[in-house]
C-alpha cells in the first residue's frame, strides 16, 4: 500500500511539472482597429530598478515566443540598456523609438504579488485489522476489515501569486490596441515564470487575432 502511494505521488509530480502556472483572467482588444504585422515590437518590462533580472528576463522570453510566431520582436534591456529612457520626455522617446523602425509597443507591468502560507499534511498511513461480528441476517459470525487512518507529521509552504497587466501600443497613433491581465501561480523560477507567461499572453494574442495574420 505504502509503495502504491509513493508511485501515485511521484506520477502526480511528473503530471503538475508540464502543466504550465500561467493563465489569462482578462483581456480585452479594440474593436475597431487591429495591427496589421508590425515591422518591429519593442518589448518594455515596467519594473522597478532593483528587479532589473526579472526584467531582463521577462522581455527576453516575450519577445522570444513573438520571434517564434513570426513576429520581429526586440527588448527595451537590449535595445537601449537597463536606464533605457530614463529622464527622457515622451516626445524624446517616441522619436528614440520611431528612429529604430519600432511600429508598436508592448508593456509588461507587475500589478500584484501575493504569498499564501498554508499547511501540507504529511503521508498518510493506517493501520489494518479486522474482528469477527455476529450478524443475523448472514446466520453467524463474519469476519468484518477494518482501516484506521492516521497522518504523520506536515510542513508549512509558502505560495507566491503574480499578476501582469500587459498592454499592446500602436507607435504612429498612441493608442491602446490590446490589454491582458494573467496569474502566474508559485513559479518555481524566474524563467519558469517567464516562459509560461509569455507563452500564455501569445497564445491569447493569436486567439484574438490582435495582429492580424498572425
Amino acid at each position: 500500500m505504502k509503495r502504491r502511494m509513493m508511485l501515485l505521488a511521484s506520477a502526480a509530480m511528473l503530471i503538475f511539472a508540464g502543466c504550465s502556472s500561467s493563465k489569462v483572467t482578462s483581456s480585452w482588444k479594440e474593436p475597431q482597429n487591429s495591427l496589421n504585422r508590425p515591422n518591429k515590437i519593442l518589448v518594455v518590462g515596467l519594473f522597478d530598478s532593483q528587479d532589473k533580472v526579472v526584467r531582463n528576463q521577462m522581455e527576453k522570453q516575450l519577445a522570444e515566443e513573438l520571434k517564434a510566431n513570426g513576429i520581429n520582436a526586440v527588448t527595451a534591456y537590449g535595445l537601449y540598456g537597463p536606464a533605457y529612457f530614463q529622464d527622457l520626455t515622451e516626445k524624446e522617446v517616441l522619436k528614440k523609438i520611431k528612429g529604430n523602425n519600432i511600429d508598436a509597443v508592448i508593456t509588461i507591468n507587475l500589478i500584484d504579488k501575493n504569498k499564501e502560507r498554508r499547511f501540507v499534511a504529511g503521508p498518510r498511513y493506517g493501520n489494518a485489522g479486522g474482528g469477527y461480528r455476529y450478524n443475523p441476517f448472514l446466520g453467524g459470525w463474519v469476519y468484518k476489515p477494518y482501516y484506521m487512518p492516521y497522518y504523520r507529521g506536515g510542513h508549512f509552504e509558502t505560495n507566491v501569486d503574480y499578476y501582469f497587466e500587459t498592454n499592446l501600443y500602436s507607435v504612429s497613433d498612441k493608442k491602446l490596441i490590446y490589454s491582458v491581465e494573467t496569474q502566474s501561480y508559485d513559479p518555481s523560477s524566474i524563467s519558469g515564470l517567464a516562459n509560461d507567461y509569455s507563452k500564455s499572453v501569445v497564445k491569447d494574442i493569436k486567439k484574438k487575432n490582435v495582429l492580424n495574420e498572425m
